[in-house]
């Protein structure tokens, strides 16, 4: 079973996300260039703090300890959504995301916990340094490069679309599962751990 931990987004907003989606999408078909992005399902949205990739029961169960004990230990923060990226740049696009800002030392130092537990279950070491954000959209793999670095050159200028886009109050961490059907990831949670410190 594929997992990973995550930060759920309040369902207001994901609606906003998605409506900066449905803009950025209708700007680059102006732009000849709809062809370059796979769009995320609102649903999908979200914060991931660690990729698991499959994980055996007893791998889960550990995660699940590990995770109630770093969720003692924090509290509850605010996170703001703002701004819009792009890894692993604008003219080279793979992935569109909307950033975060607010109680990032919080959650880094959260997020560093779970790391150091997880690795402790044998997983390895996460190379990619931690960038909080939620994906907005996937460059297809068929897109030409000179198209994508015009879409990337569109998207740049866009940043007004993704600001001030709300704030909440993580009170959680989950650890979800992820299933590849040929529509697109479905995310599913398997349990919950809420922030008690």
């Amino acid at each position: 079973m594929r997992t990973f931990i995550a930060v759920e987004i309040p369902q207001e907003l994901r609606d906003r996300l998605s409506a900066v989606a449905g803009e950025l999408a209708a700007g680059l078909a102006e732009q000849s260039a709809a062809s370059v992005l796979r769009w995320t399902a609102q649903s999908n949205y979200h914060l991931t703090l660690r990729f698991l990739g499959d994980t055996t029961p007893v791998q889960r169960e550990a995660i699940g300890k590990i995770l109630e004990r770093t969720t003692a230990d924090h509290s509850p923060f605010s996170l703001t959504l703002e701004g819009l990226g792009a890894f692993p740049n604008w003219r080279k696009m793979r992935v569109l995301w909307v950033g975060m800002i607010g109680e990032i030392q919080r959650l880094t130092d959260l997020q560093r916990e779970v790391e150091t537990g997880v690795q402790a279950c044998g997983f390895a070491v996460e190379r990619q340094g931690f960038h909080p954000h939620a994906t907005l959209a996937y460059v297809n793999k068929d897109a030409q490069s000179g198209l994508i670095a015009q879409a990337g050159r569109f998207l740049a200028a866009q940043q007004k679309l993704a600001q001030g886009l709300g704030q909440w109050q993580v009170s959680e961490l989950t650890l979800m599962r992820s299933e590849l059907r040929p529509t697109g990831s479905v995310y599913t949670v398997l349990e919950r751990f809420g922030l008690a410190g």
